[in-house]
């Protein structure tokens, strides 16, 4: 019985299949080739950011919650606030009387 669970979608895998790896070394060697035939001429070659090496950067970077973090207790942040309307209320009146 399926009531109270719902089933999560599969997750997606950009898998391409029609890539050929041979072609794509071909096309990084020749522009490789005019990059630095551009550099012996004397001329500023084109910046072109190699994608391949961006993959999954992001990914990695993404700093996860930490689950040995020492959070504040809710007793001591309630009590922190009722201190900080007391001082604010102190501060605008100039007396501790409400």
């Amino acid at each position: 019985m399926s009531l109270f669970s719902s089933r999560s979608p599969r997750r997606f895998r950009g898998v391409h299949i029609y890539t050929s790896e041979r072609k794509d070394k071909l096309d990084r060697l020749v522009a490789e080739a005019k990059r630095e035939e551009q550099i012996a001429n004397g001329e500023t070659p084109a910046y072109t950011p190699d994608i391949a090496s961006y993959r999954g950067k992001f990914a990695q970077n993404l700093k996860k919650a930490d689950p040995n973090r020492k959070r504040l207790h809710p007793g001591l942040a309630i009590a922190l606030i009722v201190v900080l309307i007391i001082l604010w209320h102190y501060l605008m009146t100039g007396s501790f009387r409400f």
